[in-house]
């Protein structure tokens, strides 16, 4: 599944001129110190006179050992050179010292290109390393908005993009009310829980559908918590009770390699949600238009009614594709009384 990097590359490329992974592959090259980064291939190295191209850009540095090293912005650019000045210099340079060859020289360096150096060379045996023996670090050039600004708006995407997701709960011996908080602390409506069903103690979710067996009753909102009560009808002891809801794909995130639902937003570059990368990016963007567009496009108020008219239709197109065709229809409902009424 999509991570947060891959997410916020996507919404790179679709808020502006964008330079990093999803177009090109650029580290820092000889030169490169804590005042300057270098480098040496295009797009940055250039002979054409385009030096106001990357300034008052944000750059970024994703695999930074210091947190505070991660986020500049371009002061100059000095395009025949390639080379990026940022506003304030860095406390660890983005290109590890030249012939470093030892792990505790290398250690603060853990980038993708190591796969390309041998044991010998980092061991300090004398064997050349590619590069004269410095590791050069991948960087970013991003576009109206730095990282943590995007990293915002991803996570506020995500909770304009809905999921629906089975919960299951254990049923209490005489009970006909459940509170709902700690099996859906992330409920949002009454109306999200759309269906109920319960299973037998033992009996296998995937042999026998638990929503064939429907329980009636209604969800009621109790302060900051909502209230399963199915009518009077309880339950025998181990029986489980099965909940079909809507939830935010903000709450069902996680870390790389967990459970779905363990947390609730991205924070760290390999951070998972389950949803398209199109989806999340398209209501991402019409969250930043919506909040920044006024800045984005002060002298031009026409154009940005259209822009913002764009991305909310792509937004919606990207629901309709992944939320509402598979949304399912309510069953659950009250209980109601047949047959022939008493006549006073």
């Amino acid at each position: 599944m999509p991570n947060l990097a891959e997410y916020r590359r996507n919404l790179a490329v679709e808020s502006g001129p964008y330079v990093g992974p999803e177009s090109y592959v650029v580290k820092a090259t000889g030169g490169t110190d804590v005042n300057k980064l270098v480098c040496d291939v295009y797009p940055i190295q250039s002979g054409i006179a385009q030096n106001d191209l990357y300034s008052d850009r944000p750059l970024y540095r994703p695999n930074a050992v210091q947190e505070t090293d991660k986020h500049r912005v371009v002061q100059t650019y000095d395009p025949p050179t390639g080379t990026l000045t940022p506003d304030l210099p860095w406390t660890i340079s983005p290109l590890s010292p030249a012939g470093s060859r030892t792990y505790q020289a290398l250690e603060a360096f853990p980038y993708m290109d190591l796969e390309l150096y041998t044991y010998e060379c980092l061991d300090g045996t004398g064997v050349t390393c590619p590069g004269g023996g410095s590791i050069g670090e991948r960087f970013e050039i991003l576009g109206p908005w730095d990282a943590p600004t995007m990293h915002q708006l991803i996570n506020d995407g995500l909770k304009q993009c809905w999921l629906t997701v089975d919960v299951v709960c254990t049923a209490i011996d005489g009970v006909s009310r459940h509170d709902l908080r700690d099996v859906c602390p992330w409920l949002q409506d009454a109306n999200h829980v759309r269906q109920a069903g319960v299973l037998a103690q033992g009996i296998d979710p995937w042999t026998q559908d638990p929503f064939a067996a429907v329980v009636y009753g209604h969800v009621e909102r109790d302060g900051a918590t909502f209230i399963f009560n199915t009518d009077g009808r309880t339950f025998n002891p181990g029986d489980q009770i099965w909940l079909r809801c809507y939830k935010r794909a903000y709450d069902h995130c996680r870390v790389s390699g967990g459970t779905y639902g363990d947390q609730s937003g991205l924070y760290g570059e390999t951070d998972e949600a389950p949803i398209d990368r199109d989806w999340l990016v398209s209501s991402a963007l019409l969250i930043g238009w919506r909040r920044f567009g006024h800045l984005l496009e002060v002298n031009a108020n026409q154009r940005l009614i259209r822009d913002l008219a764009a991305a909310a239709a792509w937004f919606d197109d990207r629901t309709r594709q992944h939320f509402v065709a598979v949304a399912p229809t309510l069953t659950f409902r009250r209980a109601r009384s047949f047959g022939p009424r008493a006549v006073a």
